[in-house]
């Protein structure tokens, strides 16, 4: 199996992109079964990722024969609802709407190993713009929806977890089992607004840059 870095599609300067850091992971914690929620064109992460099992899921794909589960989050969830199936990476970068974001973030944690890793795109748009409803979305143009939302509310209400944001990539979130002190500052109601978002960005999502993440996650695992 090739080695994370191996690959032409990497940057020199990692990590850079959303498979960079879902491949960092991967070597380091020696994962196995990685599942990616919404492949959408297998060719922008789940074909770049290099783990010895890979499963995709995506009603609509625009690739053949990556995506072995062509249904709905939902469905799938449901469909391996009460059976034993862990995955020691999840990448969710489904429909960017809080409410279905939030359910897969839940499901995903259902079918996480103890020491399991799950990834999030989109989780810090760099304008309200970027973040507008999905109604007003035409399919072209920039689009991180509302996913920050979802991660904003596990940052206010779950203290079982360690958190952070990569500042790349339209913000890059990784969630591990673990603890953090949550916030506290205000309510999660008010937290995800955006106007709070752009007032206190670093702090609420646990913001940190590429350099840093490598220190904070030197064995692929987050280290206070």
């Amino acid at each position: 199996m090739k080695k994370y870095g191996e690959d032409k599609h990497y940057s020199e300067k990692r990590p850079y992109c959303r498979f960079d850091i879902i491949n960092y992971l991967i070597e380091k914690n020696n994962y196995v079964n990685y599942l990616e929620v919404g492949v959408r064109a297998p060719q922008a992460c789940f074909n770049r990722i290099i783990a010895e099992h890979k499963d995709g899921v995506d009603p609509v794909p625009l690739g053949v024969g990556e995506v072995n589960y062509p249904i709905t989050s939902d469905d799938f969830f449901e469909f391996i609802k009460g059976h034993d199936i862990k995955y020691d990476i999840i990448f969710i970068d489904g429909l960017h709407v809080y409410e279905q974001v939030k359910k897969d973030i839940e499901n995903s944690l259902n079918h996480l190993t103890e020491n399991g890793s799950i990834v999030m795109h989109d989780c810090s748009p760099p304008s309200e713009w970027h973040q507008r409803p999905e109604s007003e979305y035409t399919g072209h143009g920039e689009w991180n929806g509302t996913t920050w939302k979802a991660y904003a509310e596990l940052r206010c209400t779950r203290d079982d977890l360690t958190m952070s944001v990569l500042d790349t990539d339209y913000g890059v979130g990784v969630i591990q089992k673990g603890e953090q002190k949550v916030w506290e500052t205000d309510d999660y109601k008010k937290c995800i607004e955006y106007s709070f978002l752009e007032k206190n960005r670093k702090d609420l999502l646990n913001l940190i840059s590429c350099e840093e993440f490598e220190k904070i996650y030197p064995n692929g695992r987050f280290v206070k």
